[in-house]
C-alpha cells in the first residue's frame, strides 16, 4: 500500500495519487496514476479539486463515473504535456509531464516530469514487460530522481513468474475443474476488486465461459467495447465467478461469493497472490492447493525486487536519488536502502565515473507520513492481496453507480 504523501519538495504546486486537504492546500494542478484505492485517498471528498486532474483516459472513465465533482483531463499514454504550475506560495514555473505505460492494471501511468532545474519520474504501482523496459529508453526518460513502487523491495521477493505464465496456470486450473463435472463451478478471488481485466479476458476467450460479477462490479466495464463479452449477470448459469463487495438491491448473494470454507464441494476457489510466495525461484511450482477445493496461484502486478534492480539500472547513470513510495516504518526503509545500494552497487561501480559521488539512496523521512498511510511490517503471510488494503476498493469504487459528469469541450 502507498504511504507517499502527495507532493514533492521539488515540484511545488503538484499533487500525486493523495487528495486529501493537506495536498489540496499546497497543490493546483493533480495527477492519478491509476484507480487503486491507496492511491487516491481523499479524492471521494465531496469538493472538487482546486484544479485539474491529469490521468490516463482509461482512468478518467472509471473516475469521471465515481466521482464526477473534479475536473478530469485525460493524458494519452506517451503523450507530452507542457503545463504552468502557480503554486500557492512561491513563483509559477513551466513544467513537462509525459505519461508512462506502467502496466500495473488497466490505465496506470508513470510520470515523468521536467523542469529547468528538476528530472523526476514517479512511478507509481507499475511492473514491466521487457519491451516495456527497452521502450524507456527510446522515450528518452533520463530522471536524476525517482520515486520507487519499492513494495516488494524485499529478498524473499526476488522472483515472480511472468504474469501470463500465472494466467495460464489459472486457466489451465479452471478448464480441468469444469470439465469434471459439469456442475462444478469457479470462484475467482483476484488480488484486487479493479485490475484483472486480462485475467478476465483470457479466461472467457479460451474457457468461452463469460464471468459473473455484481452490477456494481460490472458497470464500470460497461464503457469499455473490449469487455463487452467478458461478464454476465447470470448467476445461476454462469461457471466462473469473480463476485466481490456489496450487491444492490435488486441482486442476492451469488453462491459463489461465500467465504471458501463454506462452499459446497462443487465450488473451486482461486486466490492470485504474491505476498505469501516468498523465496520461490525460477522453475519452481507458483501455484499450490490449500485446504480443500483452494487453490493459490502466484500472481503479482508490482515488480520483484530484481525487476526493480533491473528496471533502476535502465535508468542510470542518470539517476542518483531513489525514494521509496512504500514504506513500513523507519526499520523497513533503511532495510530497503541497505538492500538496494547492495544489489546496485555491482552496476554502480562500472558506471559512476571516478572522482564522481556515488548512487545516493533517498528516503521520505518517517515522519512525513501520516500515521493512517502506515503499512504493518512486510511479512511471509497469507494474504487475500498483494498490498494490504486493496480490498477496500469494493466500497470505494464498486458502490452504486454515479452519473457520468457533464463534460464541455473536447478530451
Amino acid at each position: 500500500m502507498s504511504t507517499f504523501p502527495g507532493t514533492v519538495p521539488e515540484l511545488p504546486g503538484i499533487g500525486i495519487d493523495r487528495f486529501d486537504q493537506p495536498v489540496r492546500d499546497r497543490a493546483t494542478i493533480f495527477f492519478l496514476s491509476h484507480c487503486h484505492v491507496d492511491h487516491m485517498q481523499g479524492l471521494p471528498d465531496a469538493a472538487p479539486l482546486p484544479g485539474p486532474l491529469y490521468v490516463s483516459p482509461h482512468t478518467a472513465v472509471i473516475v469521471g463515473l465515481r466521482y464526477p465533482q473534479h475536473t478530469l483531463v485525460p493524458v494519452p499514454v506517451r503523450e507530452q504535456l507542457n503545463l504552468t504550475v502557480r503554486p500557492p506560495a512561491g513563483p509559477a514555473y513551466e513544467l513537462c509531464v509525459r505519461t508512462v505505460p506502467a502496466e500495473h492494471c488497466p490505465g496506470s501511468v508513470m510520470f515523468y516530469f521536467e523542469t529547468k532545474t528538476v528530472r523526476l519520474l514517479y512511478t507509481g504501482d507499475f511492473r514491466l514487460s521487457s519491451a516495456s523496459l527497452t521502450a524507456i529508453a527510446r522515450y528518452r526518460v533520463r530522471p536524476t530522481i525517482v520515486y520507487l513502487d519499492s513494495t516488494f523491495l524485499d529478498r524473499r521477493y526476488a522472483y515472480f513468474p511472468p504474469r501470463q505464465a500465472s494466467m495460464d496456470r489459472i486457466v489451465e486450473l479452471c478448464s480441468r475443474w469444469l470439465a469434471h463435472d459439469r456442475r462444478n463451478v469457479v470462484a475467482l478471488w483476484p488480488p484486487a476488486s479493479y485490475g484483472s481485466e486480462e485475467l478476465f479476458c483470457q479466461l472467457a476467450g479460451r474457457l468461452h465461459q463469460r464471468i459473473h460479477v455484481y452490477a456494481a462490479q460490472r458497470e464500470p466495464y460497461n464503457h469499455f467495447a473490449a469487455l463487452d463479452e467478458v461478464f454476465t449477470d447470470d448467476a445461476a448459469g454462469a461457471r466462473i465467478h469473480a463476485c466481490r463487495g456489496k450487491t444492490l438491491q435488486h441482486e442476492g448473494a451469488c453462491r459463489a461469493a461465500k467465504p471458501e470454507e463454506k462452499h459446497p464441494d462443487y465450488v473451486m476457489t482461486i486466490r492470485p497472490t504474491a505476498r505469501r510466495w516468498c523465496n520461490l525461484r525460477p522453475g519452481e511450482p507458483f501455484w499450490q492447493q490449500g485446504s480443500g477445493n483452494l487453490w493459490y496461484v502466484c500472481y503479482s502486478s508490482h515488480a520483484s525486487s530484481t525487476e526493480l534492480v533491473e528496471f533502476l539500472r535502465s535508468l542510470q547513470p542518470d539517476v542518483r536519488d531513489i525514494r521509496f513510495s512504500v514504506v513500513a516504518d523507519e526499520l523497513d526503509r533503511a532495510g530497503k536502502e541497505t538492500l538496494l545500494r547492495s544489489l546496485l552497487e555491482p552496476a554502480g561501480n562500472e558506471l559512476v565515473p571516478p572522482g564522481e559521488e556515488p548512487q545516493r539512496l533517498h528516503c521520505l523521512p518517517l515522519g512525513a507520513f501520516k500515521p493512517k498511510a502506515k503499512l504493518k511490517q512486510a511479512a511471509c503471510k497469507e494474504s487475500d492481496s498483494e498490498t494490504e488494503g486493496d480490498h477496500v476498493e469494493d466500497d470505494e469504487l464498486h458502490r452504486r453507480p454515479m452519473k457520468m459528469a457533464r463534460r464541455t469541450g473536447s478530451d
